[in-house]
C-alpha cells in the first residue's frame, strides 16, 4: 500500500517533471495526473535551460535523451549575441562566451514527448479532467476530495496544482484562504487574498514564430545563434532545424489592466512585419512565417505557495515574464525540490504539512526573485527601464542613440541580472530543504518523547 496518494493537476512540463521526480525518488508514493485536455498534443514554441535547470535533468537521467533533440546539438555552448537590429545596418555589440554561454534550447512539444516517454506509468494520466475545486476533510489525516467539471471526483492526501498561469487550483486555494480570513473578520486580508486568484496583464505582447532553417534564405547565420536584439530573441530548437523567434512589444502603461480578447491567438505575418519595419534585413527576412500573439500575464507575488496539504508549482505559483528564459526552469526546480521532500522516508500522512511548508520556505523566495529580475530584464531590453533615461526606443530606431558604450552598459546590466544562475545549484537548495525537514521532524519527535 502506498504511503501517500498525490494528485497532480496539469500534465504540462512542470506537472510531468514532478511526476518523474516522484517516480525516481518516491517509489512508495501513488501519484495520479489529471489533465483538462482530451489529448496531449505536442504544441508550443521554444524553451531554454540554464545550468541550474540542467542539473535537474541530469538527476532524473533525462540528459542523454534530451541532448539528441537540443537546438544546439549536444553542445551546451549556445552564445548570447547582442545586436542592435532596429536599423538597416545592425551590428553586434556584446556576446557571452565560455561558462556564460552554457545554455540548452528545445522545442516545447518535443520536450513534452520526451517526458511522457520517460514515464513508466502512462495509465496514471487521466485526460478530459478539468479541475473545478476541492473539499478539505474534517479529519486532519482524512483525504482531500477533488471535483471535476464532468461531475466526477477523486481523492488524495496531497493536491499539487501544476495547471499553469490560469490555475484553477490557485483559484480554489486562495478562495479557501480568503473565506477563512473573512470568517475571522479580516476583510482587508480577504480582499488581498482574493486578488491573488487571477494573473494580471503585464503590458507585454509577444509574437512567436518558428522558422524552418533548411532552405530559408532569410534566416542568416547570425540569427541561428541566440541573438538578443533588444525587442526580439531568436534561437535554434529541434536539432537546429527550426529557429524559434520571439518579438516583444512592451507598454508599461497597460500593466495591471484587463486584457481584452484571447491571451493567445494567430496573427497575420503582415502585422509582425509592419511592427518591425526598418530593422536589419537579416531579421526582417526571418519574419515571413506564421505567427501567434501571446498577451503575457504574470502571477503577483503570492504570500504562500501552500495551504495545508495543497501546493502550487510552476506557472500556477509564479508565472513570470519570459525575459530571463527562466519560467520553465523555475517550475522544474519547484518540482524537483517538492518531489525530493515528499520522497523522504520520514514523511508520512501524519506529518505531510511539514515538507510542504519547507517547500514554500525554500522555493518561493527564489522563484519570486527570478520573476522580479525577469521583469527588469525586459525593461532593459526595450530601453524603458528608469535607469536608461538617456535612451529611448524611438531615438534608437533613428540610429542616433544609443552609443556603443551605452549599449554595452545595458548588456552588462542584463548579464548582472542573471548572476543568480552562478554559484548555487538546485542540489544545494534541495540538501538544505531536506536538512531542515530532518531537523523539524526530529524536534517534533523529541517533544513527544
Amino acid at each position: 500500500m502506498p504511503k501517500l496518494t498525490i494528485a497532480i493537476v496539469g500534465a504540462g512540463l512542470g506537472g510531468l517533471l514532478f511526476a518523474l521526480t516522484l517516480q525516481k525518488f518516491a517509489p512508495d508514493v501513488n501519484f495520479q495526473i489529471y489533465e483538462s485536455a482530451v489529448e496531449l498534443a505536442e504544441i508550443g514554441a521554444g524553451v531554454g535551460f540554464q545550468p541550474r535547470t540542467w542539473f535537474v535533468i541530469r538527476e532524473l537521467e533525462l540528459d542523454q535523451k534530451l541532448l539528441k533533440i537540443a537546438g544546439n546539438g549536444e553542445r551546451p555552448d549556445l552564445a548570447m549575441v547582442y545586436r542592435k537590429a532596429d536599423q538597416k545596418d545592425g551590428y553586434t555589440f556584446h556576446a557571452t562566451k565560455g561558462e556564460e554561454a552554457e545554455n540548452w534550447t528545445f522545442h516545447r512539444g518535443e520536450l513534452q514527448k520526451a517526458f511522457l516517454d520517460h514515464l513508466h506509468v502512462p495509465e496514471r494520466i487521466h485526460l478530459g479532467k478539468r479541475f473545478v475545486s476541492y473539499t478539505e476533510p474534517n479529519d486532519p489525516t482524512g483525504q482531500i476530495e477533488l471535483q471535476f467539471q464532468d461531475g466526477s471526483t477523486a481523492v488524495c492526501d496531497v493536491l499539487v496544482g501544476a495547471d499553469g498561469v490560469k490555475s484553477a487550483v490557485r483559484g480554489a486555494l486562495y478562495t479557501h484562504l480568503a473565506e477563512r480570513a473573512k470568517a475571522r473578520g479580516e476583510e482587508d486580508k480577504a480582499l488581498l487574498l482574493k486578488s491573488c486568484i487571477s494573473a494580471s496583464f503585464t503590458g507585454s505582447v509577444i509574437y512567436r514564430g518558428l522558422v524552418r532553417l533548411d532552405g530559408n534564405a532569410g534566416a542568416d547565420e547570425a540569427l541561428q545563434k541566440s541573438n538578443l536584439v533588444m525587442h526580439a530573441i531568436a534561437y535554434p530548437v529541434a536539432k537546429g532545424r527550426i529557429l524559434n523567434v520571439a518579438t516583444v512589444v512592451m507598454n508599461p502603461a497597460l500593466a495591471g489592466t484587463v486584457y481584452e480578447g484571447p491571451w493567445t491567438s494567430k496573427v497575420p505575418k503582415e502585422v509582425v512585419i509592419e511592427t518591425y519595419k526598418g530593422w536589419e534585413p537579416a531579421f526582417e527576412g526571418a519574419l515571413k512565417v506564421g505567427w501567434s500573439k501571446w498577451a503575457i500575464h504574470a502571477v503577483k507575488q503570492l504570500p504562500t505557495f501552500v495551504d495545508g496539504r495543497v501546493a502550487l508549482l510552476g506557472d500556477a505559483a509564479h508565472a513570470m515574464t519570459p525575459h530571463q528564459g527562466a519560467g520553465a526552469g523555475q517550475g522544474f526546480e519547484d518540482a524537483y525540490v517538492l518531489g525530493r521532500l515528499l520522497g523522504q522516508p520520514s514523511v508520512t500522512r501524519d506529518n505531510i504539512a511539514v515538507p510542504l511548508k519547507i517547500y514554500d520556505e525554500i522555493r518561493r523566495p527564489v522563484a519570486q526573485a527570478v520573476a522580479a529580475r525577469s521583469l527588469k530584464s525586459g525593461q532593459l531590453h526595450s530601453f524603458i527601464a528608469p535607469e536608461l533615461d538617456a535612451i529611448s526606443p524611438g531615438l534608437s530606431a533613428d540610429g542616433n542613440e544609443p552609443t556603443q558604450e551605452q549599449l554595452k552598459h545595458v548588456a552588462k546590466m542584463i548579464d548582472q541580472l542573471k548572476d543568480w544562475r552562478q554559484g548555487t545549484t538546485v542540489g544545494q537548495d534541495c540538501d538544505a530543504a531536506i536538512q531542515k525537514l530532518d531537523e523539524e521532524l526530529g524536534q517534533a519527535r523529541a517533544s513527544l518523547a
